[in-house]
């Protein structure tokens, strides 16, 4: 291990770091306590960018990205960032601090039961809603994403690839011309987003249908060897049944799992609002069915 990194498990910029949280292919998350400063004595979470991307001006600018939009929201369901430190080593933003696992944590302990994960979805829908209505879609909806406190309370994070919705073609040519990728992930995408079509918040009720469905049947709804195979199942594919999985769960569910994951945006439910409100009734005919 390099002296940069072992200095960086013991503190950085003013932080004590005291274990780490999670980790993704280009950043580390970790628990940290501010030693300086106001605030001092504080616990927050720091995303970290790994060193082999610390210079790398794409992974920085979604931190930044990240940072701005995260700062500037306030919902219990959005998480808050409070500091962005560049002029370092290796960039990191400073976020709340979430005691909880991830839905992704939940999910491979086994299904939790099917109305706690509706419940926890449906207060995930509500945090999308605030986005956007502040004008911005998500665009990487997914268990890895939403954090159930140890206190119930649901949190999206990872705004990194957040950007502002296509509300006019003009915004949708020129986010086209600054993105020579499709961002997000594969197993969650949107047709449109796959397509780099005009982008809504109703891709985020796409992916948040394919993760009800995994919470729902304990697996994704399409599954490939490649991922050209993949991608064309959510273009083309047709909406399987969580029934197929799960016979006793409720044929509305079935139908309302389909109806977001419905290829065209227009087609699905028109708004996160309405998406939680639902979710929340559906869990309450849920009550009783055991995993």
């Amino acid at each position: 291990m390099s002296a940069c990194s072992k200095s960086m498990l013991e503190s950085i910029n003013g932080f004590q770091i005291l274990r780490k949280i999670a980790e993704s292919n280009t950043a580390e998350i970790f628990h940290v306590i501010r030693l300086v400063g106001r605030g001092r004595g504080n616990e927050f979470a720091a995303k970290v960018l790994r060193e082999v991307f610390a210079e790398d001006p794409t992974e920085r600018a979604y931190l930044e990205n990240e940072y701005r939009l995260c700062a500037s929201l306030d919902h219990p369901n959005l998480v808050h960032a409070h500091e962005l430190i560049l002029a370092t080593v290796r960039p990191f933003i400073v976020l709340d601090l979430i005691v909880g696992q991830s839905l992704r944590t939940h999910l491979e302990k086994g299904r939790p039961p099917l109305a706690a994960a509706l419940e926890w979805l449906a207060q995930a829908a509500e945090g999308l809603a605030h986005l956007h209505d502040q004008g911005y879609v998500h665009r990487d909806v997914k268990p890895q994403n939403m954090v159930i406190g140890d206190n119930g309370n649901v949190k999206m994070i990872d705004f990194a690839l957040a950007t502002e919705q296509d509300t006019s073609l003009g915004k949708h040519f020129w986010r086209r011309l600054k993105e020579r990728r499709r961002p997000g992930t594969w197993s969650y995408m949107a047709p449109e987003q796959i397509l780099n079509q005009r982008l809504t918040g109703q891709a985020d009720v796409y992916s948040l249908g394919v993760s009800a469905f995994e919470v729902t049947a304990g697996r994704l709804p399409y599954v490939s060897t490649t991922s050209q195979g993949l991608l064309e199942q959510h273009l083309y594919g047709l909406v399987p049944s969580v029934r197929a999985t799960r016979p006793d769960v409720p044929v509305e569910l079935d139908a309302f799992i389909k109806a977001m994951m419905a290829k065209e945006p227009l087609d699905r439910p028109m708004n996160m609002l309405y998406v939680s409100a639902k979710l929340r009734y559906l869990a309450k005919g849920c009550a009783n069915i055991k995993d």
